[in-house]
């Protein structure tokens, strides 16, 4: 890429990986031409993490812990520290948090925002001291997950307003798109591509054709062929595998006495101990898990693991065949729901759940393995060696070698897109979006009639589509008719005329269009139609053809 001069006009752009488990902000330096990711209290990996103390001045207000040190104050203050709050955005689910005894709830948008504001003043604080650049980043580009519904999308942009980002300067792309410019800003060939994204708490496969392009000076278009994910896989889920074999473990030296997940139990240990000790026991098996990448063998020692009723000292060794076999069996705090997912599976099994999201994404794409050309791997558990060898075994090639860290090239991509926003006129690496999900409307009989459908390009202006059918009244003298949005989150599942209440069909929204002229059944007819940004935000406009007809419009971003 050419280097220009900053342009202040448009502010400063910040690009962020959000992440479940850790965090990374990078930048577009325009001195060097190049992304730099930036160093937040002295790593370029932030754990995604808050902890809420009481504020030494005023006992009134809470202070806040980030990063390191909240994840480390989670093993003693696990009742103060949220973690992993990434799984709860799109949820109605209250954070209660206990500080010296008080209770307080948040919203997951709020603690996110928490979360987000730290990294913009850290972000504001190196742009000014290390690299001199004046003021401070009005804007950002944030990634999600290529499976991420609508209200996901909107919690994470209001969590970024919170954060004190201007709201009309907020972006949302996908990661495995963002990880795919980081591949391509150096790409000079045709290609498919597959982003094999499997993060800490989502799995996200992704399709993509670069192609170089020699009428844009040799910079590569990049579309979306096919996405494909699952919201509720990740490296979470793999540590789990770990915690299962420490805890069996516990379970043998307490005679199967303590169970650490029932709060109530009157087993003799507080639950402020259990806290602390599940606290311990998710993080050690995230660092075995880290080691047993490199390693063969790990040791796994915590002592004392609880001290009451009686001291526990856990002292064992775990090898990569332990962790490669184990099947889960103990709930291990999971929702009922998720445990069944993964009740028996070991982690060849679990990896096995990704690749069918891989044939699922290459189907939709219409690509056999034998058509793609490379496999970009992202996400820390990526990093897990059966991943690789599975990889190998499904493509007969091995993935590519990136010079950037797997947990560091969405965040990088992430930059590329600011600077694009910074600079229009600079040519770069171009990323044509296209529609995730079907989008529609629940019609009479509580069918699904899609409007809007999977894998359609979204001009840079915004795609607008007029749902082919006027809706009519369904009884005489109706005033008023429901407009109610719905998103497919598993098309293969379903046809254009499916039953809302199916498999993966989520209800974005819902309004009322008022003002209807009242008249026979069948009589008046509305108008339909749906507006998707770049960011694969919705709106939709529902109006009355008649001509003292009625209008309503509902941003679906804003009406959860």
């Amino acid at each position: 890429m050419g280097t220009l001069g900053l342009d202040l006009e448009r502010g400063l752009f910040l690009g962020i990986d959000f992440g479940t488990t850790n965090s990374v902000i990078s930048i577009y330096n325009f001195k060097d031409g190049e992304a730099q990711t930036i160093p937040i209290d002295g790593s370029n990996i932030f754990p995604t993490a808050v902890q809420f103390e009481v504020d030494p001045d005023d006992e009134k207000k809470l202070s806040r812990v980030f990063g390191v040190q909240a994840k480390e104050a989670a093993v003693i203050y696990p009742g103060s520290t949220v973690l992993s709050i990434k799984r709860l955005l799109g949820s109605e689910e209250k954070v209660n948090i206990t500080v010296d005894e008080k209770e307080f709830s948040f919203t997951p948008e709020q603690i996110a925002g928490e979360i987000l504001g730290y990294l913009k003043t850290k972000a504001d604080e190196y742009a000014q001291e290390e690299l001199a650049l004046p003021g401070e980043f009005s804007g950002c580009v944030i990634t999600v997950p290529a499976n991420s519904t609508d209200k996901q999308k909107k919690m994470t942009k209001q969590a970024a307003v919170l954060a004190g980002f201007d709201e009309d300067s907020v972006y949302l792309r996908l990661e495995p798109a963002a990880a795919a410019i980081s591949y391509a800003v150096n790409e000079t060939r045709d290609k498919n591509v597959l982003v094999y994204d499997f993060g800490g708490g989502t799995f996200d496969a992704c399709m993509l054709k670069i192609k170089a392009d020699e009428e844009n000076a040799g910079e590569p278009t990049i579309s979306i062929l096919s996405t494909y994910g699952d919201n509720d896989l990740g490296g979470n889920d793999i540590d789990k595998i770990i915690m299962g074999i420490i805890y069996e473990e516990f379970r043998k030296l307490t005679d199967n006495e303590i169970d650490l997940f029932d709060a109530e139990a009157d087993d003799g240990i507080s639950r402020r101990q259990k806290k602390v000790a599940l606290v311990r026991l998710q993080q050690m098996a995230n660092q075995a898990k880290e080691r047993l990448s490199q390693a063969k063998t790990t040791k796994i020692v915590l002592a004392p693991f609880i001290q009451e009723p009686r001291i526990i000292n856990i002292n064992m060794e775990i090898s990569r065949e332990d962790f490669i076999n184990h099947r889960r069996v103990n709930v291990l705090g999971d929702d009922p729901a998720v445990f069944e997912k993964f009740n028996g599976k070991n982690l060849y099994e679990i990896i096995d759940i990704t690749l069918n999201c891989v044939d699922r994404c290459l189907e939709a794409a219409g690509l056999a393995a034998g058509d793609v050309d490379e496999i970009f791997l992202v996400g820390g558990s990526s990093s897990v060696t059966m991943v690789g060898e599975r990889i190998r075994e499904k493509f007969g090639k091995e993935p590519f070698k990136s010079k950037i860290s797997p947990a560091l090239s969405i965040s990088q991509g992430a930059a590329y897109y600011c600077n694009m926003i910074m600079m229009p006129t600079l040519k770069g690496p171009t990323v044509q979006e296209r529609t995730i999900h079907p989008l529609g409307l629940e019609i009479a009989g509580r069918r699904f009639l899609q409007i809007v459908s999977q894998g359609v390009d979204i001009p840079r202006e915004g795609l607008v589509v007029e749902a082919s059918d006027l809706l009519t009244t369904n009884f005489d003298g109706v005033t008023s008719m429901a407009i109610v949005v719905y998103e497919n989150t598993n098309p293969p599942a379903a046809g254009r005329d499916a039953s809302v209440s199916q498999d993966g069909m989520k209800r974005l929204s819902g309004t009322q269009l008022r003002g209807i002229p009242a008249g026979p059944r069948g009589q008046e007819k509305v108008r339909v139609i749906f507006t998707v940004g770049q960011d694969n935000m919705l709106k939709v406009t529902a109006q009355s053809t008649s001509t003292t007809g009625a209008v309503t419009e509902l941003t679906v971003d804003e009406l959860y």
